[in-house]
């Protein structure tokens, strides 16, 4: 029976009959931060799995492009010109003459005067009479000669008459385009046309040719 009072006697089992020193109490845990407790989990037939929210594809925004600058618009090509027209046939014999007959009848109807397909006879039949078609041929039994200045060339003209009705640019008594040029310039200039050639209206009437 214990005394209030007295001590236990526990305390009192000492040797010496003092107190035994008070048994430290057990050293108690540290208690962890409450912030670092790890959750405790249940058993696995407890866990409940949640189906995670679907992700929304949300197309990036485009940057605003900065305006193309305006394309200068290339230049339109430059349409190559045209070709030059086939020059102009009057006399379709195809010989060599009538190549000097047509380039002749150019070069007048170029400077203004009246002449054309018409009157490629006519000078046909000068040149024929005339030089029998030579450019080279000289008259050296006529007066013209007599008297020193033959008659030169497919239209037989003298060098005074040719100088008189040559065109600028056809300066050869024996060049065969600027002998008919001089030849149908003083024609037309003497007698007004080829009907008042002295020769051509001679033929008309029935007779024959007379040199100009």
């Amino acid at each position: 029976m214990s005394v209030a009072g007295s001590a236990s006697p526990l305390a009192m089992a000492s040797t010496g009959g003092d107190p035994a020193p008070p048994v430290p109490a057990a050293e108690t845990a540290p208690v962890a931060d409450a912030a670092h407790v790890a959750p405790v989990l249940g058993p696995p037939s407890t866990w409940v799995v949640s189906t995670p929210a679907s992700v929304l594809d949300i197309p990036a925004r485009p940057a605003h492009p900065e305006p193309a600058a305006a394309e200068t618009p290339a230049a339109a090509p430059v349409p190559p010109p045209p070709p030059p027209p086939p020059p102009e046939v009057f006399d379709t014999s195809g010989d060599q003459l009538a190549g000097w007959v047509n380039e002749a009848l150019r070069v007048m109807k170029s400077q203004g005067m009246p002449v054309g397909a018409g009157d490629v006879r006519a000078i046909r039949t000068i040149i024929d009479k005339e030089s029998g078609g030579d450019p080279q041929a000289v008259n050296r039994w006529d007066s013209n000669w007599i008297a020193g200045h033959p008659s030169k060339g497919l239209m037989q003209c003298i060098d005074s008459t040719f100088e008189a009705n040559k065109l600028p640019g056809h300066d050869d008594i024996f060049d065969p385009v600027d002998n008919i040029i001089a030849g149908v310039r003083y024609t037309f200039d003497r007698y007004g046309s080829f009907a008042g050639h002295p020769g051509l209206k001679s033929m008309s009437q029935g007779s024959g040719y007379r040199g100009y």
